[in-house]
This record gives C-alpha cells, structure tokens and sequence, in this order.
C-alpha cells in the first residue's frame, strides 16, 4: 500500500496541521547541527548525551514556534473570510494552505506581517525567559535552551521580513505595490525579481560559507536559497495561471456525456468492460442515477488481482468529497486549485446535485497552452 505524504498531527483553531515525511529530515539535520555545533560550544560543560536531549527539545520547540508563526497568518485570514485547508510542516519550516489568495493588498498586507510579528513576540518571550530563569539560578541546561529559541525567532522574524516573494516581507512589499499600482501581476513579478535575488544572494553565501569551512551553514544557506527560488518562479507562475483562467467557467472545459459504471460491477468486469474498452484513467460510480464516488485504475490496483471477481467497485471507490466535486458555474482557476488538492487528476462536476460532466488536469492544461500560445 503507497504510503500518504503527510499525516495529521493535530487540529488548531478549526485548521488541520499535518506534518510530512520531509520535516523528518530537517528535524533531523536541526537535532544533529544544535548538538554536534551550537551546544558544545554554549554550553561546554555537559555531557554528550545530556546536549543531545537539549538539541531535541530545542527542536520540537523551534517547531512548535514556527507553527504558531504559520497559526498567526491562518488565523488572519479566518478573521477575513479566506478559507484555510490547512497547515503542513514540511522540510522548510511550515506553510498555511489558503483555499483561495486575497483579493485585496489590504488583507495581504495583514495576513503577511502577522508571522514575522509573531515570531519576533516569542523572541521578546523567550529572551525575558532566558534573563528571568538566569536571574533566579534555574539549570543552565533550561535557559541555554530558552536563549536559542529567543535568538532563533528573532531570526525567522527577521529573515522573513526580507523584501522577497514568498516570503512574508515580499509579500508586505507586494501588498504596497498592488495598493499604489493595482496591478497584482506587476506587484508579483516585481516582488518575485526580489525574492530571486535574495535566493541567489543566499546560495551565493552558502557556497562563500562552505569554502570558508563552515560547512553546515554553508549547506542550509543553499538549501534554503535553492528553495527560495523556485517558490518565487512558481508565486508568479500562480499569478499568470490566475490571470489566463480568470472568466472561463467549468462548463466551458468540461468533458459531457460522461461513462459511467454501476456501482454493484465486479472489478474484474470493470477492467475488462470499461477501462480496457475506454482507456480512461477513472469513471464515476453511480447507483439508480445516484452519484456515488470515483473509481480509478490505481484504486484497483491496490487490490490483490485474486480478489478482482468477488470485490465490487462500491468497496474499492474514493467516496464522493467536496474536494472531488465542482459546480459547473465555477470557474477553472477553482478546478485547477481542487485539482492540485485531492491527488487524483479530476474533479466531478454537478449541477442540482446531478452529474453532468468531467474535468481533468490534463483538459486546463491544454487550455493554458493554448492561451499561452495565442
């Protein structure tokens, strides 16, 4: 059985936090830079397994920093009607999935600085922590901990307020240029060019930092560069996807007359009848004209080949969700987004509840190529 991408850890305020498989890697790159670098030389005196327990907890808590920095831009954007889907922690940090972009740089503008404002108050926290627990003589095993986490929000505050998309501080910057120029596709290429330009300024410094022997640091400059960059070519893409879309409706795109299987059909006859005859990727499970779910060739596939003749397409279905469903009047931007979350390539689509099309990835792909083209 394929394993998910991510799992659900917890829900905050309403809002899913899943957590990837990737975070593993960078927890694991934290945990080993913080005691193998930055304890030994903070705290010298202790034993290499007690600066090993300090590296993991300083981790978690880092963690826990970085997705009440997420929580904050979440929670903005509920405050202003923006649906969020959820949170994942990823190997960079974190990222808010907004169902849909704001429509105005004022809400822009608020949802942006409301991380780096958070990160920067739990600096302030930690620092009077360190000075508080300093003061009354607690464990320098504690507040060698609370005054890395002081300095590291400090930092992720402060780095995300460089003036470069996506981060926060291209964002502030493109929520300023959008509101004087009310251009978004100017403000986003604009503070694309900017965002480049700090991931190149950060690889540039990763590899001065490799030559220079220190290695570490080096590395996560370029990581975080590499990354940097091509989130701020895909931010522009997003942008001009949105603009070709913008007023082509659902039912303009989709496929019509749509086969259909019953929901009672056995797999082995669902292969041989449909999918072999069809060569289609997927069909819709009905029952009495009652649309039931999707079925797809992977889903079969996951089956044991034995079980094909005694299995029915109604135990082995995706069950219809609203993230495979689409009403007609929708426009395609809102298809492609659907698309990009549910992992299966196409979406249903409905009217008065009944199904009266398909729409794939593969049809707005060819759409954009055309108006690309054009």
């Amino acid at each position: 059985m394929m394993l998910t991408k991510s799992f659900k850890l917890m829900t905050l305020l309403g809002i899913p936090v899943t957590v990837s498989w990737s975070w593993f890697i960078i927890f694991g790159l934290v945990v080993y830079t913080l005691a193998a670098g930055y304890f030994p030389i903070a705290a010298p005196e202790f034993s290499p397994p007690l600066r090993l327990l300090m590296a993991l907890i300083s981790a978690l808590l880092l963690f826990a920093c970085l997705l009440a920095h997420e929580l904050s831009h979440s929670y903005i954007a509920k405050r202003n009607n923006l649906p969020i889907s959820g949170i994942t922690l990823f190997i960079f940090g974190g990222v808010a999935h907004l169902e849909k972009e704001p429509e105005d740089p004022g809400v822009e503008f608020k949802m942006a600085i409301a991380g780096p404002i958070m990160s920067l108050a739990l600096g302030i926290f930690f620092y009077f922590l360190t000075s508080t627990l300093y003061s009354f003589g607690a464990p320098k095993f504690l507040f060698s901990i609370t005054d890395y986490l002081a300095y590291l929000n400090f930092g992720v505050g402060i780095f995300n307020l460089l003036p470069g998309f996506p981060l926060d501080g291209g964002r502030i910057l493109r929520s300023m240029i959008w509101k004087l120029s009310g251009d978004l596709k100017r403000a986003t290429m604009v503070a694309s060019s900017f965002g480049k330009f700090a991931a190149y300024l950060l690889i540039g410094l990763g590899f001065l930092g490799i030559f220079t022997m220190n290695f570490l640091s080096g590395l996560w400059f370029i990581f975080i560069g590499l990354f940097l960059n091509e989130a701020a070519e895909m931010s522009y893409r997003q942008v001009l996807i949105k603009r070709f879309l913008t007023g082509i409706r659902v039912r303009n795109l989709m496929t019509k007359n749509v086969i259909t299987v019953p929901a009672d059909i056995l797999l082995s006859a669902l292969v041989e009848k449909y999918f072999f005859k069809y060569r289609f990727a997927s069909f819709p499970v009905v029952s009495d004209d009652t649309l039931l779910g999707l079925i797809t060739f992977h889903d079969i596939k996951e089956v044991p080949r034995e079980e094909w003749g005694s299995r029915r397409a109604s135990e082995v279905m995706l069950q219809l969700k609203d993230d495979l469903l689409i009403h007609e009047d929708e426009e395609v931007a809102s298809a492609l987004q659907k698309i990009a979350h549910n992992q299966v390539g196409r979406l249903l689509v409905i009217d008065d509840d009944k199904l009266v099309g398909i729409v794939s990835q593969r049809d707005i792909v060819k759409l954009l190529e055309y108006k690309a083209g054009a």
